[in-house]
């Protein structure tokens, strides 16, 4: 077998696989004697048909097999003999065609292949960036206050309707006379939060009303027109909600009211764990930090997804644009074909920009990720998870028994890795660069991140590759 490598330009080439006869004449004899001693031939014993018919069954996929995988074995070898960097998978070129199998025959087989470009690390204290950040003031420790002694509020019945309570109404259809609907909707105890309710108007009804009155209503003002709302409060077909009559009697049953929390110590055992804080100033101690770690998280994601894209920009990464558009069309047929691949590609070249500058600070500052920077990753990621739903308190033991069986899963395993890699590189950038915190308004900030994550989520989503 015989195998070269034309380069085409300084991002393309031509691998030639050459095989001949004797390539694959004496594995593939022993393949067809092999499957000769199995083959079950009617009129013939098992194992004793002629050679001659066997080979006349099977002898072409045989052989087809054959020469597919030495043409493969001999593609790989060579790219791994001569570490060769390469972008995507190697495509079959169109010149590669075999229109007839003969077992005397040669084969020549040709990959195209496009090459990883080489760049010149080029990243210094002369590259500025900005960290956004929030001064967390007492204003807006007041304001979380507030709504932690809301959020953790005793719920208690009361008489009349306020702005904020949740009221529990009992609602029935009516006719056009007023009366009840014979065969109508009726629906008991349905709740709803009176600040939800749009309609001024009939806001204004409801407001000051006492438990057991009763007033008629449209039903279609009550739930905004929202008519998933409208079925699921009154247990009907959402197509059947157009049919109902608009008016209907509402019946007030119970009114309820969260009373704000006591700043006291069983409030907060609630919120932080018994003994944790021990006074108001420790509580508000305890929301600074927490308020100051979020604002500082956002900017620090911000910053580094920044970094990355300008880095990346900075280094006017080239790649072989016309071959990885043919390996989308080639690998993905179902998806990606002349008429929209542009449009797939440009999620797929941005991904491997980003790689292509990943792999060359790893070779460059010659990191290397450990296995304890991949268990560090996967906790930090499941206190993460688990943090979300509100389980903070878990201890590291508890957290690591967890973790080691998905370890042992190579699609998480292969995860927490390439969030080692990232984090690793991320902090080689951030130790190289120059970067200067800027305070900005907490309506600035928010804007800043909603905008960075509308982006950021539109390109994961268009960067679901294989």
């Amino acid at each position: 077998m015989n195998v070269t490598f034309e380069k085409k330009d300084a991002l393309t080439g031509t691998i030639s696989v050459q095989i001949s006869p004797a390539d694959y004449q004496a594995n593939y004899d022993k393949r067809l004697k092999d499957y000769s001693k199995k083959a079950n031939v009617p009129g013939f014993r098992a194992g004793h048909a002629p050679k001659g018919m066997i080979e006349k069954m099977v002898g072409n996929s045989l052989l087809l097999e054959e020469i597919n995988q030495l043409a493969s074995k001999g593609l790989f070898d060579y790219i791994e003999e001569h570490k060769l960097a390469i972008l995507g998978q190697p495509v079959m070129n169109d010149d590669t065609k075999i229109d007839e199998l003969n077992k005397n025959a040669d084969y020549n087989f040709g990959f195209d292949i496009g090459l990883t470009p080489e760049i010149d690390l080029n990243i210094s204290a002369a590259d500025k960036f900005t960290r956004i950040s929030v001064e967390v003031t007492p204003t807006m420790i007041d304001e979380e206050v507030e709504r932690m002694t809301k959020r953790f509020g005793e719920l208690t019945d009361v008489e009349e309707v306020g702005e904020n309570d949740m009221i529990y109404v009992g609602l029935t259809e009516l006719n056009d006379a007023g009366e009840i609907l014979e065969g109508g909707v009726a629906a008991d105890s349905v709740p709803i939060a009176v600040n939800t309710i749009k309609n001024e108007a009939l806001k204004a009804e409801l407001l000051g009303l006492k438990k057991g009155a009763s007033l008629k209503v449209n039903i279609y003002a009550l739930f905004d027109n929202n008519e998933l709302e409208m079925s699921h409060a009154l247990g009907i077909q959402k197509q059947t909600v157009a049919d109902l009559s608009p008016d209907f009697t509402l019946e007030l049953k119970e009114i309820k009211r969260t009373e704000k929390s006591e700043l006291n110590q069983e409030f907060f055992d609630k919120i932080y764990g018994e003994g944790v804080v021990k006074s108001e100033e420790e509580l508000r101690e305890k929301i600074k930090a927490e308020v100051q770690a979020y604002f500082d998280q956002q900017g620090q994601h911000l910053l580094e997804h920044e970094l990355f894209d300008k880095l990346v920009e900075k280094h006017n990464i080239n790649l072989p644009d016309a071959f990885l558009k043919r390996w989308l069309i080639d690998r993905h047929g179902d998806k990606f074909n002349e008429n929209n691949v542009d449009a797939g590609y440009a999620p797929e070249a941005n991904y491997l920009r980003n790689h292509i500058l990943e792999e060359k600070i790893l070779s460059a500052a010659g990191i290397k990720v450990e296995e304890a920077d991949i268990k560090e990753a996967a906790m930090n990621y499941t206190k993460s998870m688990f943090g979300a739903y509100g389980n903070q308190g878990l201890s590291d033991e508890l957290l690591m028994s967890i973790i080691e069986p998905q370890l042992k899963k190579e699609d998480f395993r292969s995860r927490m890795i390439n969030v080692s890699v990232r984090n690793k590189v991320n902090q080689y950038i951030l130790d190289t660069v120059t970067i200067e915190t800027t305070l900005v308004s907490t309506e600035e900030f928010n804007r800043i991140i909603q905008e960075h994550n509308s982006k950021h989520h539109q390109h994961a989503h268009e960067e679901e590759h294989a």
